[in-house]
């Protein structure tokens, strides 16, 4: 098994991947029985459209290990109470101003957004989440009526903020249910504790019946940590940050925009 980040990873900076390089790679590991994993914080939706031509012969863990699909089987969701998600957006209202964070409620089908959120970031985040629904008055999501099972509360800080200090104190206030990891671009991706991309890993490894020992991961931030660390064979993008390569066995010879990840798999392969 495969299973390897997205962005800052296996993507580029343009938000792409060389096709006929992984087209043949893909090729190569299906002929080889080895399965190929999208692992990402972001939505299922956008991963899926990455994907178009392999999508169903390939699995995918969005939302940083919410929700996992086989092909387009839908295994697992870890869905956050409603009570929960409106607790978590009045707690980080509670302690930041409206000008220094923004609140993104991550759902099943789409991603939600408050309907006063700034074109120009609407049209950043559809870099990221394929289905964006805007809604009146985010803060108050219990009387919103979105059925949408939640997986995760993105919160993002401003560029002038001291993000160091910010993720501490949110972390400090969040329910003892729930943990942030860093998603990149000042972003903060909340979710339960035991939910993550190592825990949808060992979902499919058991399903498919893979040893830690046939696992391949690859990222570059702190949601990837688990990951790579589950396996002897964990791959830190050379463009990674430094805390992510100082405790990973193996480093890629290539960064995200010189196919870091296809030439790892393809001496692999």
């Amino acid at each position: 098994m495969i299973a390897t980040d997205m962005d800052q990873t296996f993507l580029n900076n343009q938000n792409t991947y060389n096709k006929d390089r992984f087209k043949e790679l893909f090729n190569e590991m299906q002929r080889q029985k080895i399965h190929f994993v999208a692992a990402s914080g972001s939505q299922h939706e956008r991963l899926r459209a990455l994907f178009t031509p392999y999508a169903n012969q390939m699995d995918f863990i969005s939302q940083n290990g919410s929700i996992i699909y086989s092909g387009d089987q839908l295994l697992d969701v870890e869905q956050l109470p409603v009570p929960l998600v409106q607790q978590t957006i009045d707690t980080i209202f509670e302690n930041f101003g409206a000008d220094e964070v923004m609140i993104n409620v991550c759902g099943l089908t789409s991603s939600y957004i408050d309907q006063t959120t700034p074109q120009e970031i609407v049209d950043f985040l559809h870099k990221f989440y394929k289905e964006i629904r805007l809604v009146k008055n985010l803060r108050n999501f219990a009387q919103t009526g979105i059925t949408d099972p939640i997986v995760k509360i993105a919160v993002s800080f401003a560029d002038s903020a001291d993000l160091p200090s910010k993720i501490q104190n949110l972390r400090q206030k969040l329910d003892p249910q729930l943990t942030s990891l860093s998603s990149g671009f000042n972003t903060e991706l909340i979710g339960f504790s035991h939910v993550d991309k190592a825990s949808a890993l060992k979902h499919l490894m058991a399903n498919y019946r893979v040893a830690p020992a046939e696992l391949v991961t690859f990222g570059d931030n702190e949601n990837d940590l688990k990951m790579l660390q589950m396996t002897p064979n964990g791959y830190a993008m050379k463009s990674g940050y430094p805390i992510v390569k100082e405790v990973t066995q193996h480093q890629t010879r290539f960064d995200n925009d010189h196919d870091g990840v296809l030439d790892v798999i393809e001496s692999l392969l």
